[in-house]
């Protein structure tokens, strides 16, 4: 995230505060309102932090407006797109983009078997099944899960509920990898 660092400077500058009185009332370092100020990347806890300070909406302190990380069309999009692909991760937005996807054309093929007979769905669940299991496995790998969580969907009721729970959870930050001396 980019800070607006013209609007800080004249949200500092309205209240006749220096850069070390800034630092001190948000709790911050002086280098860090410094390095903000020149128009630095600023971290989710110092935004916080100073729109706490100035009184006005976090948001309000970055440049432009944030946006989605993938538009939904283009998220379904990539969904089928991956979907006989089991390797790598999908984010939590792009995943429930697609399952909503997959649950239009479920309802659909319902629509459709309510006049015809039930083919349609059948068909229609049968084209889903493996994208909807690649889509899972690379969510529950995102989160940081094995992606075998998916077999608790067998046990009765209670599994679905349990798998769902499992789709929602975020993103599991990588963890740095540091140098050893040697």
């Amino acid at each position: 995230m980019h800070i607006n660092s013209a609007r800080l400077r004249e949200l500092r500058t309205a209240r006749q505060w220096s850069q070390e009185q800034l630092a001190n009332l948000s709790g911050l370092n002086l280098r860090t309102i410094q390095r903000l100020e020149s128009g630095a990347k600023i971290s989710t806890e110092s935004l916080r932090a100073l729109a706490a300070v100035f009184e006005v909406p976090a948001e309000s302190l970055l440049e432009g407006k944030p946006t989605p990380s993938q538009p939904a069309v283009e998220a379904m999009r990539e969904g089928v797109r991956r979907g006989l692909e089991f390797t790598g991760t999908t984010p939590r937005a792009d995943f429930w983009w697609f399952a909503l996807a997959v649950v239009m054309v479920l309802a659909f093929a319902q629509l459709i078997a309510e006049a015809t007979g039930p083919l349609p769905l059948q068909i229609a669940s049968l084209l889903v099944l493996v994208p909807w299991l690649a889509a899972c496995t690379r969510r529950l790998r995102d989160a940081g899960l094995s992606p075998w969580w998916q077999l608790i969907s067998l046990a009765p009721v209670g599994g679905i509920l349990v798998l769902l729970y499992l789709l929602t959870y975020p993103t599991k930050a990588t963890e740095p990898t540091e140098a050893t001396p040697g």
